[in-house]
């Protein structure tokens, strides 16, 4: 069983990823309690393209690949985009949420054995909420966006 992510780490983490820039110390140890654990085996998808995003990620340990599927004269065509490791998040872009429709527009696997962070989107968006200043930022930063 995978160790348990000490809170510096997830402080750490939080910090280095660009939408979380403007966060206070206060607003990332708030923020860093809605992240749980999450381990997952090489192999096992973590997130599928098309469904719900219902989480984001942030990669503690391991490397995963992200894939998308696409229809060419009636055969599926699988693209790899990118291979993602500690440090990267999944589901989240400079300015917050990657996805505007809502929706996954990849699919994560695993490739080898890791330790993720995850955070359910609703408490993300209650956090939001509940900070002017954060969703200030996040708006600002989202109009001049353009990362994968």
């Amino acid at each position: 069983m995978e160790e348990a992510v000490s809170t510096d780490q997830k402080h750490a983490l939080i910090k280095s990823q660009p939408c979380f820039k403007v966060l206070t110390d206060n607003e990332i140890s708030e923020l860093s309690e809605l992240f749980i654990d999450k381990p997952f085996k090489a192999g096992e998808v973590v997130v599928t393209e098309g469904e719900i995003v219902d989480s984001v990620y942030l990669i503690v340990s391991g490397t995963a690949e992200v894939q998308h599927a696409w229809v060419d004269n009636g055969k599926i065509k699988i693209d790899k985009l990118a291979d993602l490791g500690p440090g990267q998040a999944i589901g989240l872009s400079a300015s917050g949420l990657f996805s505007l429709s809502g929706l996954r527009t990849a699919t994560v696997i695993a490739k080898t054995d890791m330790q993720l962070l995850r955070m359910n989107v609703t408490l993300f968006n209650g956090f939001v909420l509940s900070h002017s200043n954060v969703s200030k930022a996040l708006h600002a930063a989202a109009s001049i966006d353009d990362e994968f």
